[in-house]
């Protein structure tokens, strides 16, 4: 039932047809065999009778031996194709030469397998020879029909079942199988020349080609894995209703192969959909209760629900990269609490945009491209953070448009903007942080108009400023100077560094500079700390949390401004902690 994986894939050889193997140019009959123990799922499973794993083996065999050929043979690949090829012939004619195809032989016979079912499995590997993109899915789809369905129905032939309505669902679980194997493999299939994400989805989500060879998955390339591992379990879910229609061995065999890629598709969630960082694999015990599930009770869990596999995919990231607003966010009611990851989820994308490591012209390209894509905004989008914004804002009034604003203050920072005056400087923090409090006071449920859009702007504000003091001294080793020049120059500071990357300046005047900044910052709390009595109390707990963490960071920034003179600063996890634990018990009292 189960594509099998492409491994390594070394350089396309010239064509050659021969009738003899030489020594190592076809692995031993173990070795292909023993493969099968790397598979994301069971290939023929103990509790099944010997005749028919003897079957299931030989078939994995005969394709284990044919993809091997096309993917990882020193010799010239197209010759042992032919010969492959030509021996499947002889199966037919009863005088095979190659072991794996000799062991392959009464499967054929015995079940009644016609020739041309195998013969696609040789087809699919000539074409890896020399397709190495697939510009759409359709055209991914049909590969599909070449490298994978032909497993699931020699599978069927085995348990007498190959009838062509049941084939047709075997086809959709074998095409979701070996899109999850593309996806687990996306750096070593780039590394052998090869890309089996289409060319229209790396497009949609304004990924490169080059991005494939990076250590860690972009934003962007992340999302795009999930799109193609949410589609592949829409995919299992549609095929699934073969595993009702089968009964007794046929049932159990078939349950195994569907809850291997279940199992598959889950193992991307913790791995934060990264499989160029993380070596993605089933779990065992997911993949055995998975198992069990579908053997005892196959039509059950039969739904896919791609918004709850969106939120999920928001939270995931919310839950390891929001080091200071996922203390508040635990705080909000289930619906809240995902539509507030889903905000964060795409502003976090927005910023991994403005510091990350692509050139100027490309980093402006892609928050372009990531404000066009909000434009069209609906919740069958193929990116995941899109479709649970969509969903959250269809519920509550979230104005999404403030997100064009985070993306004006990004571009200022890609392009280098300095600030000669605070208000200058206000204006950017309303941009990239008084927008995400506008965001947050929609997903609370609060219209996001009059007095409470003001505090929370001012509130976001306040926030953004103590952001800037916090991160003083790494902002300037990276070329950034956020403080209004004017400042600068009325306490007679510059912020150069010297050649250890610490300020030169006299360090009691930067203090003086920062202890003013600190008091401006405060102001602005005054401010934007009025919002609380407005919101409900779940709401006024997780903003109270956040503004508090943030607050007791600046109290401390204040107390010593040597501490931003130094390198970053912050609060340790338990101290994050006891501030959200005491904002909840505030509030809710």
């Amino acid at each position: 039932m189960a594509a099998l994986p492409d491994r390594a894939r070394p350089a396309r050889q010239p064509a050659r047809s021969f009738e003899v193997v030489l020594p190592g140019q076809l692995p031993e009959t173990g070795d292909v065999l023993a493969r099968a123990q790397s598979e994301n799922f069971t290939v023929a499973a103990r509790v099944l009778p010997y005749r028919i794993r003897q079957h299931l083996m030989a078939v994995y065999g005969f394709a284990r031996l044919v993809d091997y050929a096309g993917d990882e043979a020193c010799g010239p690949r197209e010759g042992l194709l032919d010969l492959l090829d030509s021996d499947l012939v002889r199966v037919y004619e009863g005088s095979p030469r190659l072991p794996l195809l000799r062991a392959f032989a009464p499967t054929v016979h015995e079940c009644g397998i016609p020739r041309e079912v195998p013969a696609r499995l040789i087809t699919a590997n000539r074409r890896d020879q020399y397709v190495r993109r697939y510009g759409t899915f359709a055209e991914l789809l049909d590969y599909c029909t070449y490298a994978a369905n032909p497993v699931g129905e020699l599978v069927l032939y085995i348990f007498g079942r190959a009838d062509p309505e049941l084939t047709e669902l075997s086809d959709r679980i074998c095409s979701a199988l070996q899109i999850l194997e593309h996806s687990q493999d996306i750096a070593e299939d780039y590394q052998q020349d090869r890309i089996y994400l289409p060319a229209e989805d790396l497009h949609e989500f304004g990924c490169g080609e080059a991005e494939l060879a990076t250590s860690t998955a972009s934003s962007e390339l992340r999302g795009l894995v999930w799109f193609e591992v949410d589609r592949a379990v829409g995919m299992l879910r549609a095929g699934q209703p073969l595993v009702a229609r089968l009964s007794g061995l046929a049932r159990l065999a078939v349950a195994g192969y569907v809850a291997g890629g279940l199992a598959t598709a889950r193992a991307f969630r913790p791995a934060g959909h990264d499989p160029l960082a993380v070596r993605i694999r089933p779990g065992r015990m997911r993949m055995l209760g998975e198992w069990a599930r579908l053997s005892l009770a196959p039509t059950s869990g039969g739904g896919h629900d791609r918004t709850e596999s969106a939120y999920e995919y928001c939270e995931q990231i919310t839950r390891t990269q929001a080091r200071n607003f996922s203390y508040g966010i635990r705080l909000l009611p289930a619906g809240k609490r995902k539509a507030l990851s889903a905000v964060y989820a795409f502003a976090r994308r927005v910023d991994d945009i403005g510091d990350g490591t692509l050139s100027t012209e490309r980093k402006l390209e892609r928050l372009d491209h990531t404000r066009t894509k909000l434009r069209g905004i609906h919740r069958d989008s193929k990116d995941p953070m899109l479709v649970a914004l969509a969903d959250a804002a269809h519920g509550l009034p979230i104005p999404l448009d403030a997100f064009h604003e985070l993306i004006d203050g990004c571009e200022a920072d890609v392009r280098g903007n300095d600030y000669e005056t605070f208000e200058q400087l206000a204006q950017y923090c309303r941009c990239v942080a008084g927008s995400i409090g506008r965001l947050s006071l929609g997903v609370f449920g609060h219209p996001v108009t009059g007095v409470a859009a003001e505090r929370a702007d001012a509130l976001g504000v306040a926030l953004q400023l103590t952001n800037i003091l916090r991160d003083l001294l790494e902002d300037r080793r990276r070329g950034r100077i956020y403080l209004p020049q004017e400042d600068l120059r009325r306490f007679g500071v510059t912020l150069d560094l010297d050649s250890r990357g610490m300020f030169t300046d006299d360090e009691s005047k930067v203090a003086e500079l920062v202890r003013f900044q600190s008091q401006r910052a405060e102001r602005w709390y005054g401010e934007g700390l009025r919002l609380l009595p407005m919101l409900d109390h779940r709401s006024r707990a997780c903003c109270a949390a956040m503004a508090g963490i943030y607050h007791e960071l600046l109290r401390r920034i204040t107390d010593d401004p040597a501490l931003v003179m130094r390198g970053r600063t912050g609060l340790s996890g338990w101290q994050k902690a006891v501030v959200a634990a005491r904002s909840f018990a505030g509030m809710s009292s």
